[in-house]
């Protein structure tokens, strides 16, 4: 519609007025700002290797570690352990599994070294009955005497010696003897190498 104060004005005239005069369109909301990118997450840092227990893994690595000594927390020698005089219990090593040789089976567990302690887990075991039942029995009186943390000494000497506490105050040291590959300056024992096939051989 012409607004009332341009009636009077020529037609084209009148015209180009009120479309000067009428409301243009709305403006347009401004884009919302784009959010700001999130900062990266920072690295997570990897928990470095407790001091000492790599030097740790590798001296146990490259012996064979036999039984020579074992007592209760009074003093007592524990006899169970020593079933096999003539072989003794021997521990072996890899970088991430303990065996025990010379019991009736063969027994392996994962283990965690520190500079001071050594972790043991729940063993697996092989399935061979032993006749002897002081033999029979020699399986779960280690077992159960090496699960859990430890508090462990390790001692350089000729031979060293491994020495392991149990929360219940069991004593067991152990002497060790240089693998093959160690005795006859060959490169030491491979830390993926199995540990069982080395648990009861003779060095």
């Amino acid at each position: 519609m012409i607004p009332r104060t341009h009636r009077h004005l020529p037609l084209p005239l009148a015209l180009l007025l009120a479309a000067c005069q009428a409301p243009g369109p709305a403006a347009l909301p401004a884009a919302a700002a784009d959010p700001a990118p999130a900062p990266a997450p920072a690295l997570q840092q990897a928990t470095p290797a407790p001091p000492g227990s790599l030097e740790t893994t590798l001296r146990l690595i490259r012996h064979h570690w036999r039984l020579v000594a074992a007592v209760d927390a009074g003093g007592h020698r524990i006899d169970a352990l020593f079933a096999r005089p003539e072989a003794p219990l021997q521990l072996d090593f890899n970088a991430s599994l303990v065996s025990v040789g010379n019991a009736c089976n063969v027994l392996s567990a994962h283990h965690t070294v520190e500079a001071d302690s050594l972790t043991i887990d729940a063993f697996a075991s092989s399935m061979r009955a032993c006749p002897d039942p002081a033999l029979a029995a020699l399986d779960g009186a280690i077992a159960h005497r090496l699960q859990g943390r430890l508090a462990m000494q390790l001692d350089a000497g000729t031979p060293p010696r491994l020495v392991l506490v149990n929360a219940a105050g069991d004593t067991l040291t152990f002497a060790g003897l240089p693998t093959a590959a160690d005795r006859f300056d060959g490169p030491p024992s491979s830390p993926s190498a199995g540990a069982s096939g080395a648990a009861g051989r003779q060095p």
